[in-house]
């Protein structure tokens, strides 16, 4: 879930662009049973920034509204059956950046947080399958905020593919997911993709992606405008690098 995700998008509705880097890296692995179980130990990161499209004396301008930034260690275990577990440590911080015309006092906006991420794959990542179905969700404590926090940080969601021509091929992406961020007066943000993309199977050989449509509600997940609400209908495309 955006800001915290460790994929890299792009989401826009033509008027208002927001751009996504983010990447999880294994630095250290043992305890290995093939290719898609064992330990891992890593970092991960990434940023996201808010772009509006202005017109301003009849000249097009892009401002760059807002910026979060976050970084974070890990521990996780998968095993053969699909099971992933992860506990990590991360902090994030949303910043003000430039000319908005609506928005002109930052919001102090910064938190370090724990969390346990559990996720289970169907059908199991050993077997060949046109079909894929994603389970996760997260717990988390604040361990400092700013605004202050409302306990617990939590998270859930849903990913499906299904490709048409073999499980190497294009098909049919849809992702649904629901995220607290543990902050006072922040509420729910509900987020909602149906596109076309490549599965996140270990026979697919192309980089995962997705283009699609894309659906947000509740707190706008630009934690600078927080207390803003957001029902936003946008175009996405989306990749892992």
């Amino acid at each position: 879930m955006l800001p915290a995700e460790v994929s890299t998008k792009i989401i826009t509705d033509g008027k208002r662009f927001d751009v996504s880097v983010g990447k999880r890296i294994s630095m250290l692995r043992w305890s290995e049973d093939g290719r898609h179980s064992g330990w891992s130990a890593g970092v991960d990161g990434g940023m996201l920034a808010s772009l509006v499209r202005y017109t301003n004396a009849g000249r097009l301008t892009f401002a760059t509204n807002t910026f979060d930034g976050f970084f974070g260690l890990y521990v996780g275990h998968a095993t053969p059956d699909g099971w992933l577990g992860i506990f990590r440590v991360a902090h994030l911080s949303a910043h003000l950046v430039d000319n908005s015309p609506r928005f002109l006092t930052p919001v102090g906006y910064s938190q370090f947080w724990n969390e346990i991420i559990v996720g289970k794959t169907f059908p199991n990542p050993t077997e060949l399958s046109d079909w894929d179905l994603h389970l996760q969700a997260n717990l988390g404590l604040n361990n400092t905020s700013t605004p202050a926090s409302d306990q617990p940080r939590a998270g859930l969601g849903v990913d499906y593919g299904y490709a048409f021509n073999g499980p190497d091929s294009m098909g049919l992406i849809a992702t649904a997911d629901a995220s607290r961020a543990g902050v006072m007066n922040q509420k729910l943000t509900y987020a909602f993709f149906l596109g076309m993309g490549y599965l996140k199977r270990p026979q697919t050989t192309h980089r995962p992606f997705r283009a699609g449509l894309a659906y947000f509600r509740g707190s706008d997940y630009r934690n600078q405008l927080f207390f803003e609400k957001q029902n936003w209908l946008t175009f996405e495309v989306a990749t892992e690098f």
